[in-house]
């Protein structure tokens, strides 16, 4: 629960008060630092992600993010990815045959661009391997481009939570300021997050 001032919090009463009813205002506008995105993206690894193909298939993580850069409506970082029970998934005479690889690790570097649908309040990066590696866990490099290539050029969703209203009281008023984005951009050095407010008073 967050807490405003006083004299805002009735500046805001008074204007509901005049409306008699719920109301939305110019959108508000969050800058995230890209030291804030660094930060919050350590705390949510290792993190296990969702790549379908028809060719390989298995456990993918993302070990580590680092050397992370974002620029307009990009983020530039290095990949550090891990595959688990993995293996080659081939169609012979209509039976669909595996041959069990193992595990395999790969480190590279990535462009990825990003958008966000506000409707479906999800935002979706599509990475752009920059380079392939060269080596990998087990020396199995056709199996550390395999992996790669799950990533590589597809778009991937993250679904964005609702964010926890804004609440004050004053007197025998309760304001709630309830908010949901509009746009999440990347910028220099920084994320921006567009979000509409919709204020109540009760």
């Amino acid at each position: 629960m967050y807490k405003f001032p006083l004299f805002i919090t009735t500046l805001l009463l008074g204007f509901t008060a005049i409306t008699g009813q719920a109301w939305a205002q110019d959108a508000i506008t969050l800058t995230l630092p890209e030291s804030v995105i660094v930060k919050a993206t350590q705390t949510i690894l290792p993190l296990r992600i969702d790549a379908h193909s028809k060719s390989l298939q298995g456990d993918i993580t993302i070990i580590n993010i680092s050397e992370l850069h974002l620029t307009e409506d990009h983020l530039a970082c290095r990949l550090h990815l891990a595959g688990n029970n993995l293996a080659f998934v081939t169609d012979v005479a209509g039976h669909e045959i595996k041959l069990k690889v193992g595990s395999v690790e790969v480190d590279f570097q990535t462009d990825a661009a990003i958008r966000f649908d506000a409707e479906q309040q999800t935002l979706f990066v599509k990475p752009i391997v920059k380079n392939i590696p060269k080596t990998a866990k087990n020396a199995n490099t056709d199996i550390g481009q395999a992996l790669v290539a799950l990533l590589n050029g597809k778009e991937f969703p993250i679904t964005m939570q609702n964010l926890d209203p804004l609440i004050a009281r004053t007197g025998a008023k309760t304001i709630t300021i309830n908010t949901r984005i509009t746009d999440i951009k990347a910028q220099p050095k920084a994320i921006g997050l567009s979000l509409l407010p919709t204020i109540s008073a009760k």
